[in-house]
Parts: C-alpha cells; structure tokens; sequence
C-alpha cells in the first residue's frame, strides 16, 4: 500500500512538472519520478560536501557524542510556511520541493535527488503570529541541497512557494542516530546535543534553533541516518 502511494504521489508530481510540454513529456516526467522514488532505497545519493573540523567522545572514549563539521557556501532549493509551534508542521511541504527537482521549474529541468533534507523552525515575533487560541508560531523551512552539476547555475522555481538559497560557509556541532523519527525524537535528540555540547564546555553555539537533517527516502528500512545541527560561531 505504502508503495502504491508513493507511486501515484510520483507521478503526480510528473504529471503537474509536465503541464505545458505536451502529454508525452508529462508521462516521461511522471515516470522517471516514480522510478526516482521506487529505487531511492537503493541508491546512494549526492550528498551536500563537509569536513569534519573535530570528533567529540564520550568518557570512554568509546562513543561519538557529537562532531564539529564545516559546510562550504553552497545553493539550496527551498520552501517554508508558517506553522503552530507545537505541530510538527512538514506535511506538504516535501512536495513542492519534489515537483520542484521532478522538472516543475523554468527550465523544464530533472534535479538529481540529494541529501539530506534539511529543516529548520524559527520562532516568529510573538506580537504578530499568536494564534486566536493564543497558540505562538513559528516558520518552518525544509530545503534540497543543490547537486555539483546544478550549483553553479540552478533551473529557477516556477512555483512562488519554492526559492533558492544560498548559504555562507557554516560551522556546526552535530550529532546522529537511526531509526525513524518523531517530533518528540527530534526534540529528544536536540536535548541531548545540547547537554553534551554544555558538558564539553562548547561555546559560541546558538542553541535558539536547530537544522533537522534526514538523509533517506521514508523506503529504507535499514541503516537510517537522523542528525541535529546546531550553528556555532568560529
């Protein structure tokens, strides 16, 4: 059932990238998206480029708690809305990056699928985003990293929903676990960064918010990777 969804999400996607290029483009479209999807379990994606600055571990020595990496400056594709904090908020919102790489752009172009995916929350000012139920919110912004061969010149968003961005070389602190995640297993584990980064005594780390980045397609099973980033100032 799960793949039979995922097959019709695909092609739909396809199908809305292929409007205005004729039925035949709009099946090629839908097809290779779900084809996309179907093998994603099994192949290994572009991943954004990193060092790894330093490695932090536990009192035996044993255990990684957390790493200090550098991201060079790179170009992202995005989209965001503005949610209720508590929610976890990202329902939707994959979509229109996915029709977005899936050749729904000005230049009718296919984007390699990447990763990780990346989301960050940020609290809105409280005098202008409470809702009637009192409720504060915060803006949600999941972002695609751009692959090497679209860096340089990236195919523009037709959507008014999705916009490129490009990030400046950053430090972060992050750390990993498997498995599928909750909200509550997000917050769990941005807790636990924080403690051990407090506990090595870390400073110049913004701890306000905090990247989510899923590396896997919702099909693999096995050997999932699930990290936090904390941005920290060097």
């Amino acid at each position: 059932m799960r793949l039979y969804v995922v097959i019709v999400m695909a092609l739909s996607a396809g199908a809305r990238a292929g409007q205005g290029g004729g039925i035949l483009q709009t099946i090629r479209n839908g097809l290779n998206s779900a084809a996309a999807t179907i093998t994603s379990p099994f192949v290994t994606t572009e991943m954004v480029p990193y060092t790894v600055d330093r490695t932090v571990m536990d009192a035996d020595n044993k255990t990684v708690l957390y790493e200090q990496r550098t991201y060079p400056g790179q170009k992202w594709v995005c989209t965001s809305k503005v949610i209720d904090t508590s929610e976890g908020g990202s329902d939707g919102i994959f979509m229109r990056l996915f029709r977005y790489i899936s050749g729904e752009n000005e230049q009718s172009q296919t984007v390699p699928m990447t990763s990780p995916v990346s989301m960050l929350r940020v609290p809105l000012s409280p005098e202008i985003t409470v809702t009637e139920e009192g409720e504060p919110q915060s803006r949600l912004t999941m972002c695609f990293y751009i692959n090497k061969e679209f860096q340089e010149n990236p195919p523009a968003p037709s959507s008014p929903d999705v916009f490129l961005e490009e990030r400046p070389t950053m430090t972060v602190i992050a750390n990993r676990v498997g498995g599928y995640m909750s909200e509550d297993d997000w917050q769990d584990l941005a807790k636990k960064l924080k403690d051990d980064a407090t506990a090595n005594g870390e400073t110049g780390v913004d701890y306000s918010k905090f990247y989510r980045a899923g590396y896997d397609s919702p099909m693999k099973l096995w050997n999932r990777r699930n990290e936090v980033w904390y941005v920290k100032q060097v």
